[in-house]
């Protein structure tokens, strides 16, 4: 009889056993197909055509836009919703009383500052701005815009630099080191550059030897949701930075840096800013020539 029911109780436990791989398994299963669905739901949103206003001939600043809808150099069109930048004009309606504010080449996709104005009215430079948003400049030296490489039309993210003061001590924790921290602190991600300089919305021409492009004046203006406009205004008397960033880049959560003491910074470790390179990658590639 006590033999039975070890068998019972064995039979019982190896059945408790499967159940439970069973169920591991399965949730396995359903947490592997959802990361599948949601890669395929990104790629197929990536890929999704949406409608756009293109370019269909060349256009010279100031030409009407009811005038390139009537001759065809203006019309519907569509693109992959990744290749579609900010502010996309999708409607010829909107375009409508409206004057070129830039030359214009065929396949262009028409955005908010490339056309502008009333008739008549098209030196207005605050029909530059895309709908419900505001212009606001700051001052930036070379070393601290990327050496004059940024244009109207770029996306940069805006850091502020500083030090911060050494806390105050707290009771039953050790006590800060001496002295001031440099920090520096992710003010916004993925501004769009308006102007720089007086360049309203048009790339400066680069001298005959190719350098970089010289500004008018060291100033660059962005355009901002007016919520955001604050932040630069209430740092402009700190020092802020700019770093370049591709169009296609996605913004995400970035913590303030400090380098503190005993900090130790990414050379220390061996790391470089192509360990996020996919292998292979032409930027990989050239590591260590």
């Amino acid at each position: 009889m006590q033999q039975k029911r070890n068998e019972v109780v064995v039979s019982s436990r190896r059945t408790l056993i499967l159940v439970g791989a069973i169920a591991v398994g399965a949730l396995a299963a359903l947490l592997i197909l959802r990361y599948v669905s949601g890669i395929e739901d990104k790629a197929n949103n990536d890929t999704r055509l949406v409608s756009v206003v293109l370019v269909n001939g060349d256009v010279k600043a100031g030409e009407k836009a009811d005038a390139l809808i009537a001759d065809g150099r203006l019309a519907l069109g569509e693109r992959r919703s990744i290749d579609v930048p900010a502010a996309t004009i999708t409607r010829l309606d909107d375009l409508k009383s409206t004057v070129a504010a830039i030359d214009l080449s065929a396949g262009d996709i028409v955005t908010a500052g490339k056309f502008a104005g009333a008739l008549g009215n098209s030196s207005s430079s605050s029909l530059q701005l895309a709908q419900g948003m505001t212009a606001v400049s700051a001052s930036f030296e070379s070393a601290r815009g990327v050496s004059n490489l940024v244009q109207p039309g770029d996306y940069v993210n805006i850091y502020a630099r500083g030090n911060e003061v050494k806390p105050p001590p707290v009771a039953g924790q050790p006590e800060a080191a001496d002295g001031d921290r440099p920090v520096a602190i992710p003010v916004l991600q993925k501004v769009r550059v308006l102007a720089v300089g007086k360049n309203l919305n048009t790339v400066a021409a680069k001298p005959a030897d190719g350098a970089a492009p010289v500004p008018d004046s060291d100033l660059v203006t962005f355009e901002v949701p007016p919520e955001s406009a604050g932040f630069i205004a209430a740092l402009g008397a700190k020092e802020l930075v700019l770093t370049l960033v591709r169009p296609d880049y996605q913004p995400r959560p970035m913590p303030r840096t400090r380098i503190l003491p005993d900090t130790r910074l990414p050379g220390e470790a061996g790391r470089t800013p192509l360990d996020n390179q996919a292998p292979g990658s032409a930027a990989a590639q050239d590591v260590g020539r």
